[in-house]
């Protein structure tokens, strides 16, 4: 059966965003261009401007899209985990945020997206909705955990989920900072204090183990 337009165009999008994502992870944000995406993708810039209105419009889909894949990942894990304790379970999403945080290329892409969005009012607009939605999907994975685990957090989950939003982008913006302590251990404090668990004894042996 011939293939349609619409999906055709959807195979292109899948295109370029797989090579926008490859040529990050090999060259960096910086040295990424449309021209160069289009290249690696096997399509025309005509293409390209059929599906994004820029490169930061097809950026911030890559953003939006690998953060959605990993809260995904972070839900599987909780979904999974029924047998585990909470300290259990927190750890492994401590630890699991703590490494994504940690990928320059998707720090770097963070710290683009943010400061473009800060000079471009109608791209900060595009850029908002963006961070709503991972907002909803940070909340929803509060939200698991306190149903899994018959938890009382200590704010509504999607003031939780923003602030582990914020915590997270914050690491992997600032990199790595002088006296502070692991990634590890400032997430799982947060999620102990969100979670109503800050009463708990503070560090676990697997994080202690993790960070040495």
């Amino acid at each position: 059966m011939p293939t349609n337009r619409k999906e055709t165009q959807r195979q292109t999008r899948e295109k370029l965003l797989e090579a926008a994502h490859a040529s990050i992870v090999q060259e960096g944000v910086a040295s990424i261009s449309i021209r160069s995406i289009c290249a690696a993708a096997g399509r025309t810039q005509g293409a390209f401007y059929s599906n994004f209105s820029s490169k930061d419009d097809l950026l911030v889909d890559l953003m939006e899209i690998h953060i959605l894949e990993e809260v995904s990942l972070l839900r599987r894990i909780v979904h999974e985990a029924a047998s585990d304790t909470i300290e259990e379970t927190l750890c492994i999403l401590a630890e699991r945020l703590a490494y994504i945080a940690a990928e320059p290329e998707w720090s770097l892409l963070s710290i683009e997206l943010q400061l473009h969005a800060r000079r471009d009012e109608a791209f900060a607009k595009r850029h908002n909705a963006t961070k709503a939605t991972c907002y909803r999907v940070f909340c929803d994975l509060i939200e698991d955990l306190v149903e899994s685990y018959d938890l009382l957090p200590t704010l509504p989950p999607l003031q939780i989920g923003i602030g582990l939003y914020a915590l997270w982008s914050g690491m992997a913006v600032q990199g790595d900072v002088a006296q502070a302590m692991p990634r590890e251990q400032m997430l799982l404090a947060f999620f102990r204090a969100m979670t109503g668990l800050h009463t708990m004894p503070h560090g676990s042996d697997r994080i202690a183990e993790s960070v040495k």
